[in-house]
């Protein structure tokens, strides 16, 4: 009887033991899975930031390649047009040289202001009393000390 006590047991605990290494593969699988599953988006954003990046420098070289090319057709108009004529520089600053214009004074400026003196905690009370209280000051010095 023992034997068969000892058999059973130890099927019982073989039968168990099998329970739970299924449940671990099955929870290996799953983190497997997730795993790969992660490792899939982390590749997409990964490929997508790549993306984005060679998009950037891309866009970046063509707004170089137009600024360069506004600057020659500035240049362009500035010849058709006589503005890059020294004469014309000088004459830029003809405002400031008028001599019809009367002298233009000077602001004045004030003098530093010397900082506020610093109020005792009395003359803060007081002036707090008065602030919510609404009292006149009258009434307030009438009051016995």
């Amino acid at each position: 009887m023992s034997a068969r006590r000892d058999l059973r047991a130890a099927l019982e605990e073989t039968a168990a033991l099998r329970r739970q290494l299924a449940a671990e593969r099955a929870a290996l699988e799953d983190a497997e899975s997730r795993l790969a599953i992660g490792g899939r988006q982390y590749s997409d954003a990964s490929d997508r930031i790549v993306r984005q990046a060679t998009e950037l420098c891309e866009l970046r070289a063509e707004l170089a390649s137009t600024q360069r090319q506004l600057a020659a057709t500035q240049r362009q108009l500035d010849d058709a047009t006589g503005m890059d004529d020294p004469a014309v520089e000088a004459g830029a600053q003809w405002q400031s040289r008028r001599e019809d214009l009367p002298a233009v004074p000077q602001p004045i400026t004030p003098a530093p202001r010397r900082p506020l003196p610093r109020r005792t905690s009395a003359e803060t009370a007081a002036r707090r009393l008065l602030a919510s209280t609404e009292a006149d000051l009258d009434d307030l010095m009438s009051r016995p000390a």
